[in-house]
């Protein structure tokens, strides 16, 4: 008895249709047991070049007819999709789908007189941040199956179950993914090293207990420059990023610097070599704020090099500003009074006293 009921139903569903001259599948949420996530599906677009059918299949009499998914196929699917996960009370991150295939070929063996057909179903994932959707993965399945002509809900079946493939792959390549994929990371940590640099003939690295002699000027005097001396200080960032356990970890080394090779004396003397050296130190209090600045900045996961380079450059016009303040206030190091007074503001924002160094930059 319960098999002629499922018999007649079919011949009801198969008589509707063919009038209509189209056979419409049911995406079935929730048939299966929802997966335990910690994401949630929050998208799905439809990016087939063909967004009406999916093929066609054949009706009893031996008609081709098109077939389609009930409704909007975004609207379809997303409600399969959030049906099939359980992610709690939150969700970590939020995962886009777009449908790039949908297509069913049908045709009929005439030795067994049965319909063989194959689906195929073709999704990108994507996980959604603060910028563009970035891609995790692709899923391409398909299977084939067999059916009688009475059969057709064998195709709704396949339909669904590409789409239940697609889920569980899905999970197992995030799950397996979780802590090592930059694009699923949950924290982010800042790490900054200064290691100790070896000085060499053509940099030297600022070192407190090393301070500049002038050897380290080597370069050939300008006859027509009016200064006594000249040095090239600077210094870099530089930086590399690993994951850890799900957390993005951004290390960053800081050497300030400066270079013989662009350096130069006419005639050495002990003040004139105590007033390159406070260009020299200029640079290092500027890297110790920046220091500061990148220890005491709330660094965005989707964004934080973007938040680096852009605390680096002003840096790097902050360094330039204080030069130019430091030039000006001692006259090129000939204002022995000036030279006094900031020898004093530089010993103190070396000590980690800024105040004075930022009323000056404030001007």
């Amino acid at each position: 008895m319960r098999f002629l009921f499922v018999f007649i139903g079919l011949v009801l569903f198969l008589s509707e249709k063919s009038s209509a001259q189209k056979v419409v599948l049911n995406l079935i949420p929730g048939e299966k047991p929802a997966l335990k996530t910690n994401y949630r599906y929050s998208e799905v677009m439809d990016h087939r070049i063909h967004k009406s059918d999916i093929g066609e299949v054949f009706e009893r009499a031996g008609h081709r007819i098109p077939v389609e998914i009930k409704g909007d196929l975004e609207d379809a699917a997303m409600e399969f999709f959030l049906q099939g996960v359980n992610f709690g009370d939150s969700a970590e991150k939020e995962i886009q789908v777009r449908i790039f295939e949908l297509e069913l070929k049908e045709k009929l063996n005439p030795q067994s007189e049965l319909y063989e057909g194959e689906i195929v179903l073709g999704l990108g994932f994507f996980v959604i941040g603060s910028f563009d959707p970035v891609h995790l993965l692709d899923y391409s399945g398909s299977i084939q199956y067999q059916r009688s002509g009475f059969r057709m809900d064998k195709v709704e079946e396949v339909v669904n179950r590409l789409f239940q493939n697609s889920l569980v792959y899905f999970d197992n390549w995030i799950k397996n993914q979780n802590l090592s994929n930059r694009a699923l990371a949950k924290t982010f940590r800042l790490d900054i090293i200064e290691q100790k640099q070896e000085s060499t003939d053509d940099k030297v690295y600022y070192e407190p207990e090393r301070p500049l002699v002038w050897d380290d000027f080597k370069a050939r005097p300008r006859p027509t420059s009016r200064n006594n001396a000249t040095i090239f200080t600077s210094f870099s960032l530089e930086g590399v990023s690993l994951m850890d356990s799900g957390a993005v970890v951004q290390t960053l080394e800081i050497n300030v610097y400066m270079l013989p090779m662009q350096s130069w004396v006419k005639t050495p003397s002990d003040y004139g070599l105590n007033h390159e050296q406070r260009h020299f130190d200029v640079v290092r209090i500027v890297a110790d704020r920046l220091i500061y600045r990148l220890e005491n900045t709330e660094l965005n996961l989707d964004f934080y090099q973007a938040q680096i380079n852009e605390a680096y450059l002003d840096s790097y016009r902050e360094m330039n500003r204080l030069q130019e303040l430091y030039e000006t206030g001692t006259n090129h190091g000939l204002d022995q009074a000036g030279q006094t007074m900031w020898n004093g503001w530089i010993d103190e924002a070396l000590d980690g006293s800024w105040e004075r160094i930022e009323e000056l930059l404030r001007r």
